[in-house]
């Protein structure tokens, strides 16, 4: 008796480990992608202002003003694009329909008093962050945001590398 109640165990169990494994989700990427980051750029300007406090060795007081500076040229560069964007394709309409010249130079004109509008809105910004910074932080912040963005655009074209090979 004993050793059917063995043999039922050794045939029950595979298949329980079987249908167990089975019913587990697929853990490949194709059929169950990960989670979406909700806020890519929240998560990047994280890191951006993570790093900078660190290369910068900003105090805490220097953070505190610098941050919200920083926090606006952001806005303003998002807003500016968001707007530019609108100009642009106007832009093309015009071009499009054969506009007269006046009409398309009225609007380029229009896109690069803004542009120059927004380079002085943040231009004045940095000068306000500059004025917290002493002149070894002010060196320290200039290279920093070169390499940041060069790091940033090298991991992406990486990421992109890598996803292709899958």
């Amino acid at each position: 008796m004993k050793e059917k109640s063995i043999k039922k165990i050794f045939l029950i169990l595979p298949l329980l480990v079987f249908a167990l494994a089975y019913s587990q989700p697929c853990p490949c990427e194709k059929h169950n992608p990960p989670p979406e980051d909700p806020k890519p750029l929240e998560t990047l300007e994280n890191l951006r202002m993570w790093r900078l406090t660190e290369e910068l060795n900003l105090t805490e007081e220097q953070a505190s003003k610098i941050f919200p500076k920083l926090k606006r040229i952001r806005e303003l560069k998002e807003k500016r694009k968001e707007e530019r964007d609108k100009e642009i394709e106007k832009l093309s309409e015009l071009l499009a329909k054969k506009a007269k010249g006046d009409e398309i130079k009225k609007q380029v004109e229009l896109i690069r008093n803004n542009d120059k509008k927004h380079q002085n809105e943040c231009e004045k910004i940095q000068d306000e962050i500059f004025a917290i910074l002493t002149p070894e932080q002010q060196a320290k912040y200039l290279l920093f945001h070169i390499g940041f963005e060069g790091k940033i655009k090298k991991m992406l074209r990486k990421l992109k590398g890598w996803k292709r090979g899958f």
